[in-house]
C-alpha cells in the first residue's frame, strides 16, 4: 500500500509509541516533534487521534503478517519437485514456531485485542487478514494447480487454519516459557 511519506512517518512514529508503551501514550504532541508535523497535517492523514490509532494498529498487524513473505517467496519460488514443496512447507511451518518470532505473535495478539469493542478496527482487521490469506492462497495455487497439492484442499481455509493454529501458540507462549 502506496502512503504519502509524511504519512509513512506519522504512522511509523505512532507505531513505534504503541509497541514501547501502548495506544494509551499517544500524544498528537509527542508525534508532531518525533516526525516534524504540524497536528493540521496528522489530522489531514487520519482525521483523529482514534483514526491514527485505528490505522496504526491495522499497519501493525498487516507488518506482522507480511514481514517474513519476502523469505517464504525465496523458498517457494526455487521449488522443483512435490518432494521440494513438502520439506519446504514444513520448514515455513516450523519457522512460524519459532522463538524468536515469539515477539511478533505476540504484537499480532497485541494488535487484535485492541480492536475488542472496536467494530471499525475490527472491520479492518477483517480486510487486513481476509487479504492475507487471498495472497498466500494465490502463492499456493501454482502448485495444487500442477498437482502438487491435493486438488480438493481448500487453499483459504488451509491459511485460516494455519493462522488460529498461531494465534493458538502465541496464547500458550503469553503464560510464560514453554518447553
Amino acid at each position: 500500500m502506496e502512503r504519502h511519506p509524511t504519512e509513512e512517518k506519522v504512522l511509523s512514529a505512532t507505531i513505534s509509541i504503541i509497541d514501547e508503551r501502548g495506544e494509551a501514550a499517544v500524544r498528537i504532541q509527542d508525534i508532531q516533534d518525533m516526525v516534524g508535523v504540524t497536528a493540521p497535517s496528522i489530522y489531514h492523514f487520519f482525521g483523529s487521534r482514534e483514526g491514527l490509532i485505528i490505522e496504526a494498529q491495522v499497519e501493525r498487524l498487516r507488518r506482522s503478517y507480511t514481514e517474513n513473505d519476502h523469505l517464504i517467496d525465496e523458498v517457494l519460488s526455487s521449488i522443483d519437485s512435490k518432494d521440494e514443496l513438502g520439506v519446504a512447507m514444513e520448514g515455513v511451518l516450523m519457522s512460524f514456531f519459532d522463538p524468536s518470532r515469539a515477539k511478533a505473535r505476540e504484537l499480532r495478539v497485541s494488535a487484535l485485542g485492541a480492536a475488542s469493542g472496536r467494530p471499525e478496527l475490527a472491520k479492518r482487521f477483517s480486510e487486513v487478514l481476509e487479504e492475507y490469506v487471498e495472497l498466500r492462497s494465490q502463492r499456493l495455487q501454482p502448485f495444487q494447480d500442477k498437482g502438487w497439492i491435493r486438488a480438493d484442499v481448500d487453499l483459504r481455509a488451509f491459511n485460516y487454519l494455519l493462522m488460529g493454529v498461531i494465534f493458538g501458540c502465541t496464547y500458550i507462549e503469553i503464560g510464560g516459557d514453554v518447553a
